[in-house]
């Protein structure tokens, strides 16, 4: 080994990777940094009920992978890529000229916006465009106009995972009540940058002082929500794999996702995520419904039945990731990110 990347090298494409996407903001990441390689792993203790065998974190995994690979390109670091059991090992292997990286400039641009629609439907080009990925395990299908049975879907999750003790903990633990409380974590979603209109962030607040009330409300009411959302969009999309349900395969997905916010912040087209229903629909499928009752399994499988049908996913392919796409102005608020030391591993040479 000849190659050794410098401390600068090092802290930008860290920096670079931590400004990715996790699930409630978790930042799953754990790095190491080793001569001429930096190996993206996760850490397990950061999951939750819906991060089911880690698969969400390994989606992380490849969103920030595709930020370290776009600030190479822009420094001129040659690399090269392999996966292997969801775990991303980039080794460098020369420097050049920096040549322009359009997409890096944008890194820290890009924010999930969960604003109403503004303005007029998207030109089915420009969705098309930002759904196309160089990946060709992974598709995205993009639905415009009359979305009553993506509501009913995406409804039905919402409800699924407010009832359900576990998701409903997580969701509740994963939000920052206060901006202090942001501030002093550096994860997690802050409530005020959510989006919420203002009877379901009470409801919300009262829900978390007595959690028992949401087996009362009715489904209908669970899914406002998503009712609301959803039609408050130009398109509403699926990602899903036809690579199988499988660690590598989340990464790519996730490197993919990665690709298509930036362009979409590059068109100045907002982007919302929505992977419960995906992430729900993975558990029952591929790790047999574990911690799911029997009346769960059934719902969750009701509910699968409607995504696929909603989004046209074949019946071999995995669902990963739901998103709205829409115009409106750029979301004030990005998550806060802990420090790119914190959660990366240096290995001195021997």
């Amino acid at each position: 080994m000849t190659f050794r990347l410098t401390r600068d090298e090092i802290a930008a494409l860290c920096s670079a990777g931590v400004l990715a996407p996790s699930g409630g903001n978790a930042q799953p990441w754990r790095v190491t940094v080793a001569g001429d390689r930096i190996a993206v792993d996760i850490d397990p203790s950061r999951g939750s009920f819906l991060d089911v065998g880690g698969y969400a974190s390994r989606f992380a995994a490849g969103c920030f992978t595709e930020n370290v690979v776009i600030t190479a390109r822009e420094r001129g670091l040659d690399h090269e890529v392999a996966v292997g059991e969801g775990v991303v090992t980039i080794t460098f292997t020369g420097r050049r000229d920096p040549q322009p990286e359009p997409l890096a400039a944008l890194l820290g641009e890009r924010v999930t916006n969960r604003d109403l629609h503004q303005g007029l439907p998207l030109d089915d080009a420009v969705v098309g465009r930002l759904a196309a990925t160089a990946d060709p395990s992974v598709a995205v299908h993009a639905f415009g106009g009359a979305k009553d049975a993506h509501v009913a879907a995406l409804g039905l999750a919402d409800a699924i995972r407010m009832r359900h003790r576990v998701m409903f903990d997580d969701m509740i633990r994963e939000i920052c009540w206060t901006e202090r409380e942001a501030v002093d974590r550096s994860e997690g979603l802050q409530i005020d940058t959510l989006g919420l209109p203002p009877s379901t962030r009470t409801l919300l607040r009262v829900l978390r002082r007595l959690p028992w009330t949401r087996l009362a409300l009715p489904r209908a009411r669970l899914g406002d929500t998503a009712r609301d959302l959803v039609r408050g969009c130009s398109h509403i999309c699926c990602l899903y794999t036809t690579a199988g349900a499988t660690p590598d395969a989340m990464v790519a997905a996730g490197r993919a996702v990665q690709r298509l916010w930036l362009e979409a912040t590059r068109a100045g087209v907002a982007l919302q995520p929505w992977t419960v229903s995906t992430l729900q629909l993975l558990r029952l499928e591929a790790f047999g419904g574990e911690g799911f009752t029997s009346g769960e399994r059934a719902e969750v499988a009701r509910m699968g039945g409607l995504l696929r049908a909603a989004f046209d996913v074949p019946a071999t392919a995995t669902p990963v990731f739901v998103f709205r796409l829409f115009t409106a102005p750029r979301g004030a608020y990005g998550a806060r990110r802990q420090p790119w030391e914190w959660l990366t591993t240096i290995q001195e040479a021997q």
